[in-house]
């Protein structure tokens, strides 16, 4: 069994049942197990550790309203929170302004111009057949 996502899981099911004023009967109870393999999952030694199934995971979860995430590590994101902007990066010590501006200056690459505008509006009132036209003229 793979327990990549579950280095910590001993603790957490341990502190989780603390919090929660569970006892390991009452864990083993949830998830279908003797009591001794609900023991062992919280064993302090790694030689005597054994994991839970995925099914003993969700069972946990499902009969106690946990989240799944409570009990398995997740690998840290990468600044989950930034959008990418074109133009905005953070690059060392570089002031706010100058990155909106270079921001804005991106921006301003992707907005039409008057004449950009007007070529889109006509080609929205063209019929289909004017349409392929212009289109031909434009691929060509």
């Amino acid at each position: 069994m793979n327990t990549k996502y579950l280095k910590h899981f001993n603790t957490q099911l341990k502190l989780f049942r603390e919090r929660q004023h569970l006892s390991c009967a009452d864990v083993a109870e949830y998830c279908l197990v003797d009591v001794s393999v609900a023991q062992a999952w919280e064993a302090d030694s790694s030689s005597a550790r054994c994991y839970p199934s995925l099914d003993n995971l969700l069972d946990l979860c499902f009969k106690t309203g946990a989240s799944l995430e409570m009990f398995i590590d997740l690998p840290e994101a990468k600044n989950n929170n930034q959008l990418d902007l074109p133009g905005l990066t953070a690059i060392g010590d570089t002031d706010l302004s100058e990155t909106l501006t270079m921001l804005d200056e991106q921006l301003e690459k992707l907005i039409p111009g008057k004449e950009e505008m007007e070529l889109i509006q006509k080609f929205r009132k063209s019929n289909q057949q004017n349409r392929e036209l212009i289109l031909q003229l434009i691929g060509n």
